[in-house]
């Protein structure tokens, strides 16, 4: 990837500090590496109303510090409830049906010490909610007027600025940088993918992040999924990893009890046998009334504040990188094979000119 219109954050080594990680960040950076769906897990790992309270906050619903945020959250349980109850007639508990405090729902949903009915059914309330807020989201999308590259600079904003947090605490990270697909760039993407539309081009922003080894990778994941992308915003069936091996997420995955690691997925068919990287797609959340120009409304308990803008990040150790670099990896190549699939599905034969 080369950072072609966005600037190139190039990041000074500074004193390594080894981050500590829970089952949760566990869980999240494999979800990452292996493009699973948080709707298919059948428990979380949240310890802690602060746990709850940064994971919220993430999708610019601070329930800390806005009383509309947590007016909100209630309102997403009591949707979730009466959606499973009046289409799929589920008997809710009384106690599941109003939980005094509904981050005491995401502590009930973590309960793994025994078989529980009424962590099955907060699981039930809490992936509804997921699917109802992803869906409002969209709807303020539609809703509110704002052009898409105001979205993706301040998302892009974002990013960078939590790359710069990444790098000041210390992380043993080489590089963090991102880049813009050009509009040729995405025509020709749409063209050597088997879908034709736009939607399926993820990668329109994105961000390379280069760790100093190998051991870190997990780590960065991790990192980015407490700070900067909620581990349910990944999106499912998107994720490539060719550069970690199953056993090494293993090793990970034997930390965190009851877990499965899921298989994942391969990587791009133009990139060559010899690249190696992992890479996943997440939406993250904007507020969308930091847009300037877009004012806020009287009540934003009912659509809340969040968009999503879709990025993708690949993660590779320097090591990696500098391998990738040559060979059959190397970016030159890639762009290559790109366009002899462009000209075959146009119709045309490619043609090597003499150099």
């Amino acid at each position: 990837m080369r950072p072609d219109l966005l600037e190139l954050d190039e990041l000074p080594p500074l004193p390594p500090v080894t981050p500590v990680l829970s089952p949760l960040d566990i869980e999240a950076a494999l979800l990452a590496v292996t493009g699973g769906s948080v709707v298919d897990w059948t428990a979380l790992r949240f310890t802690s109303h602060d746990e709850v309270n940064s994971f919220l906050a993430l999708w610019k619903c601070d329930v800390s510090r806005h009383g509309w945020a947590r007016e909100r959250l209630r309102y997403l349980y009591n949707q979730a409830v009466n959606y499973l109850e009046e289409h799929v007639r589920l008997t809710i508990r009384p106690n599941v049906r109003r939980p005094e405090d509904v981050r005491d729902a995401f502590l009930a949903a973590s309960e793994r010490e025994r078989f529980s009915r009424d962590r099955i059914q907060y699981c039930a309330v809490l992936k509804l909610m997921h699917v109802i807020n992803h869906l409002e989201m969209q709807e303020l999308r539609a809703q509110v007027a704002v052009k898409d590259v105001d979205l993706t600079q301040l998302a892009y904003d974002v990013v960078l600025a939590r790359a710069d947090q990444m790098r000041l605490g210390g992380f043993p990270l080489r590089a963090f940088y991102g880049n813009r697909k050009s509009r040729p760039s995405v025509i020709t993407k749409l063209l050597a993918k088997r879908e034709a539309t736009a939607a399926t081009i993820f990668d329109k922003l994105r961000f390379r992040v280069v760790t100093e080894r190998r051991e870190d990778l997990i780590p960065a994941i991790a990192w980015l999924c407490r700070h900067l992308v909620p581990f349910a915003a990944i999106t499912p069936g998107e994720s490539h990893n060719n550069l970690l091996s199953a056993e090494e997420l293993h090793d990970f995955g034997r930390l965190v009890p009851g877990f499965t690691l899921p298989e994942a997925r391969s990587g791009n068919p133009h990139s060559g046998s010899v690249y190696r990287v992992i890479n996943f797609i997440a939406e993250l959340p904007v507020c969308v009334y930091d847009v300037p120009g877009v004012a806020p409304p009287k009540n934003r308990a009912l659509l809340g504040e969040a968009v999503m803008v879709p990025i993708e990040f690949q993660l590779v150790d320097a090591e990696t990188a500098d391998m990738n670099e040559s060979g059959e990896g190397r970016h030159d190549l890639y762009k290559e094979r790109q366009a002899v699939r462009v000209y075959e599905r146009l119709g045309r034969k490619r043609v090597k000119q003499g150099r």
